[in-house]
């Protein structure tokens, strides 16, 4: 028996590093190691460039990718505690990975190619195989997971041949690659204009001039920039639709390049990383970002009075007449017989299907002709969830954007403390242990249901095909159904069958 935060050493090939023994609330024992270099620090002249990585496996390995829009977030064990899956026989990975400017700025060409953030991921998961052996972990059974642009990183990495062969499984949480979000298709000007914000006269020098110019500031300086672009030139909402300033691109073709095809039609073609899949949303997404009243009001207002802003950019729509037939659509779906300002729960519903929902059914569709898909729907809206959606009349049972994380990490910030699950109601209780075990069962055998128990109400979760899609749809109970975000995902296909100019990129 080992005493909490007694410490010990392990002997890699790279050298030595200090971990912990820590203890669960449930009195599991486990060993925990923070900190560990994967790779050079990207500073100086390795700044926006890409990097190097200069027992008995038996445990299946999770390894995790944060969300936080491309721009922000951490690994940090407040938010992303392990504490609750050292009690179901797993190895769990978490690490850090450029975000912002850092992650995602790019040139277009060889001086910064783009994709930092994806690559500094694909060398983490690198790393992995080489060294989980020795933290108790299988190599050959590493299942990657993560949520929102996390998610998105996910699939990211099943579509790029640099991956190929660093995971057996994903797991994608409300986001996928075809989400709007998810891709910048003006990344060269807008890492041009954030370096004009620091000096105007920038924009007239090259690539290289402008990458030795950039290696040169205090990260300060270009983080400040990418803010003040950010909050002064794009609404959140826009870039919801339009991509955020700072996120995945198309490389040119070249050596060590991440994706150099669209990624679309990359899934529809068959040509990723044939992993199995596990994939799904929560019942209203875009409550997360629409939550204030006042601030819902407002833009119900604003879609009201400029309709073309509903129209996705992915299909591009050019013609004004096109326009015109696409707004009557959409607005004859979701507001048939009023407008978004006299019904503004409608426009959060049509920012969940728009942002998140299509593009994550269209990616499990896609991705089902070549591997096992599982697909889940999150609904169940309890208090570990740890917000009251109270603040707009209507949605108190629907469940936002990033909730479900509650259900799986142990996660201690203001407001939140679920160290200790036995001090929340038992239904909640019960779904965690649900939601974890369908994870980690995911991770141990690439089935999150491998055989009928009664904790998981003895559901066989069936896999996604495309003539009935089923899904399992996780609330008080699971209910296996079909057809997810029906009428709302057919609307959307016929939309864009009837209007839409192919080929898309997203979805």
């Amino acid at each position: 028996h080992a005493d909490d935060n007694e410490t010990l050493v392990l002997e890699l090939d790279d050298g030595q590093i200090k971990g912990r023994v820590l203890t669960t609330i449930s009195k599991t024992t486990f060993y925990s190691f923070q900190g560990i270099p994967y790779a050079e620090p990207p500073v100086d002249e390795l700044r926006f460039q890409e990097l190097s990585s200069d027992t008995n496996p038996e445990l299946a390995v999770l390894v995790f990718i944060y969300g936080g829009g491309f721009v922000e977030g951490s690994s940090e064990s407040v938010n992303y505690g392990p504490d609750h899956f050292m009690d179901y026989g797993v190895v769990l990975v978490t690490f850090n990975y450029r975000v912002g400017p850092f992650g995602f700025f790019s040139t277009g060409d060889d001086a910064i190619p783009g994709n930092a953030g994806l690559k500094d991921q694909s060398l983490a998961l690198q790393w992995v195989q080489d060294n989980i052996e020795a933290f108790g972990g299988d190599p050959k059974k590493v299942t990657i997971f993560g949520e929102s642009a996390g998610a998105a990183s996910v699939g990211y990495q099943i579509l790029s041949p640099l991956s190929a062969g660093l995971f057996r499984g994903a797991i994608a949480e409300s986001g996928s690659p075809l989400s709007a979000w998810a891709y910048q298709r003006d990344q060269v000007n807008i890492t041009y204009r954030t370096a004009a914000y620091i000096n105007p006269d920038i924009v007239n020098a090259t690539s290289t001039e402008l990458l030795e110019y950039l290696q040169g500031l205090p990260a300060k300086d270009i983080d400040d920039a990418s803010h003040t672009l950010a909050s002064t030139e794009n609404a959140d909402y826009q870039q919801l639709q339009q991509g955020f300033f700072y996120a995945p691109v198309i490389e040119h073709k070249h050596e060590g390049a991440f994706i150099t095809e669209k990624q679309l039609e990359l899934i529809r073609k068959g040509d990723f990383n044939k992993v199995p899949l596990l994939i799904g949303f929560n019942s209203e997404e875009s409550y997360f970002y629409m939550s204030n009243k006042e601030g819902l009001d407002w833009l119900a207002q604003s879609f009201d009075e400029i309709g073309t802003r509903l129209i996705p950019l992915d299909m591009h729509v050019t013609d004004e007449s096109t326009k015109n037939y696409v707004v009557r659509n959409i607005q004859d779906f979701y507001v048939p017989d009023s407008n978004f300002t006299e019904d503004p729960l409608s426009l959060v519903k049509y920012f969940s299907d728009q942002s998140f929902i299509r593009s994550i059914i269209k990616h499990a569709g896609l991705q089902s002709q070549y591997t096992d898909v599982y697909f889940y729907q999150f609904s169940y809206s309890g208090v570990i969830a740890g917000t009251v959606n109270e603040s707009v009349e209507g949605f108190s049972d629907m469940v936002r954007h990033g909730e479900e994380l509650n259900y799986i990490f142990r996660r201690n910030y203001v407001g939140l403390n679920n160290t200790d699950l036995s001090k929340f109601p038992e239904q909640d209780q019960t779904v965690f242990k649900r939601f974890i075990t369908f994870f980690t069962n995911f991770a141990k055998f690439l089935n999150p249901t491998p055989e009928p128990v009664d904790l998981l109400e003895n559901i066989v979760w069936p896999k996604v095909n495309i003539s009935d899609f089923a899904y399992l749809d996780i609330g008080s109970s699971s209910e296996v159904k079909l057809h997810p975000r029906e009428p709302n995902y057919h609307e959307w296909e016929a939309i864009y069958y009837r209007f839409g100019v192919p080929p898309y990129d997203t979805y």
